[in-house]
C-alpha cells in the first residue's frame, strides 16, 4: 500500500459517538488505485462489514487514534 489517505464522512447521519464512517484511498504496489469506505463501531471497537486487509485496518486505526476519534482503551 502506498500513498494511503483517509477522511471522515461526518455528515453521514450516524451518531458520531457510536459509529465512524471514513473513506480511504491508496495505490497498490502494482500502481493500481484503490478506494472505499470503512465503518468503525466505537462500542465494539471493530470495523463492521466486509473483511478488510489487516494492513489497511491497522493504518485506519492509527489514523483514528491520531485524529482523536477513539475513546481510551478499555482495561
Amino acid at each position: 500500500m502506498r500513498n494511503i489517505t483517509f477522511g471522515f464522512f461526518d455528515d453521514s447521519g450516524l451518531p458520531r459517538d457510536t459509529r465512524i464512517l471514513m473513506f480511504y484511498s491508496f495505490e497498490t504496489e502494482e500502481h493500481f488505485p484503490r478506494s472505499g469506505i470503512l465503518h468503525y463501531h466505537v462500542a465494539e471497537q471493530r470495523f463492521v462489514g466486509p473483511r478488510h486487509d489487516q494492513e489497511l485496518t491497522a493504518a485506519a486505526l492509527d489514523f483514528l487514534s491520531r485524529a482523536g476519534r477513539l475513546p481510551l482503551a478499555r482495561e
